[in-house]
């Protein structure tokens, strides 16, 4: 079975959101810089579209959600409400992020749901949304003028 692009969509967008966040937006030496920096090395595989670790990718997101800078914490609420419903719909389907990676496999994990993976397809949709697409770019600006870390390089 072929992940549906919406997943995919997930997958990268976790990967590329998981790596901000922190204590404060001050500088290259500041605490957000430096879990910046720690979280792009950690998810730079995710970038291949991987999903078997998408739990801990979702921990670290609503972790650094949680710490976001000032100046771009409304952009992180508004991903985190996105990056929280598509959780939910994945619970409601009986399913954990990380059972994403068992699909891309062709693994139908067990006691999934599969009435509710129609609504889950609708949620992930959501991530490609202006909105989300808006406080992604907020967030990648602000982390190459902030921090000097490109969320888009290898």
């Amino acid at each position: 079975m072929k992940i549906p692009m919406a997943v995919a969509s997930a997958v990268l967008l976790a990967s590329t959101l998981g790596a901000c966040g922190g204590d404060g937006g001050g500088g290259e030496g500041s605490d957000y810089c430096k879990e910046l920096k720690k979280a792009k090395s950690t998810y730079s595989g995710m970038s291949s579209g991987d999903a078997s670790d998408l739990d801990e990718t979702f921990a670290t997101f609503h972790k650094l959600a949680d710490d976001a800078p000032s100046e771009i914490e409304d952009d992180w609420k508004k991903l985190d409400s996105v990056v929280t419903t598509v959780e939910k719909a994945l619970a409601d389907a009986g399913m954990s992020p990380s059972d994403l990676g068992k699909i891309q496999k062709g693994e139908m994990p067990e006691g999934v749901d599969q009435s509710k993976l129609q609504d889950l397809a609708k949620e992930m949709a959501s991530l490609s949304s202006s909105d989300v697409t808006a406080a992604s770019k907020a967030i990648e600006t602000h982390a190459k003028k902030t921090c000097k870390v490109d969320l888009n390089a290898s």
